[in-house]
């Protein structure tokens, strides 16, 4: 079974951090590590993590000195995991939590009994017009930059597929990481290099998605995800993954 490296970005999230970290320590499947970066922003997001964290030595908790949102922290965060290659990152923001116990156990046995490389979905919300549960892509999709966005948290992938990722593809056309639509800007291209089959759907509901944050960037930088969603589709697509390499297509 994998080793899990649990990657948990938070920005202003007082008042769910503990519901978050405690969903994770509650865990049945015991192979993770996890590391937790706090943007400083005023409240007591760090404070309330550091005493969730505490007597936990599988969780690394960071403060960063100015807010570097969410792809920075991402790309910081599995480099300090040290994750190697055949490791699985998985994806968590500080103002969501897992729904049960069993989350981290059925994202390993995923891996361990279908091989894949990558896993998406599912999760449940906590807002009447946002029920989620969306479902898989269908068998067989390459142009996953020309469809309907379904590559949804819970996200998780092998290391190595990751490190086949161009950095430039995480970034703006200004250069810097973008701050918010991480998931599409990370997912596409492993999506593409995975192909359908590579990639699982994982249809059971692990997360809480928690869309009563008034702080979550969906909410406060909505022009910017637009924007950047948009920048995200026009790029070329990678190849489907061949004899252990991939390219742009």
């Amino acid at each position: 079974m994998p080793q899990l490296r649990i990657i948990i970005n938070c920005g202003p999230c007082e008042q769910y951090i503990r519901a978050c970290i405690a969903s994770l320590r509650a865990q049945s499947y015991p192979s993770w590590t996890a590391f937790v970066s706090v943007d400083l922003s005023g409240d007591s997001t760090f404070d309330r993590a550091a005493d969730a964290c505490r007597d936990e030595p599988r969780i690394n908790l960071t403060l960063n000195p100015e807010p570097r949102f969410a792809m920075e922290n991402l790309v910081r965060g599995i480099k300090r995991s040290e994750a190697a290659p055949e490791d699985v990152i998985v994806v968590l923001d500080g103002d969501d939590w897992f729904r049960s116990n069993h989350a981290l156990q059925t994202i390993a046995a995923t891996y361990r009994d279908t091989g894949c490389w990558m896993t998406y979905g599912s999760w449940v919300s906590n807002v009447a017009e946002m029920p989620g549960l969306w479902p898989a892509y269908p068998e067989g999709t390459t142009n996953f930059r020309q469809l309907r966005w379904l590559a949804t948290a819970v996200r998780t992938w092998k290391k190595w597929l990751w490190d086949l990722v161009d950095d430039r593809d995480l970034r703006d056309d200004q250069d810097a990481y973008f701050r918010v639509t991480e998931d599409m800007a990370t997912m596409l291209p492993m999506l593409e290099m995975s192909g359908t089959d590579r990639a699982r759907h994982i249809s059971e509901p692990l997360m809480l998605y928690n869309n009563a944050n008034p702080a979550g960037a969906a909410r406060v930088r909505r022009d910017e995800v637009r924007r950047n969603s948009r920048l995200i589709r026009s790029r070329p697509p990678y190849s489907r993954l061949e004899a252990g390499k991939a390219g742009k297509g």
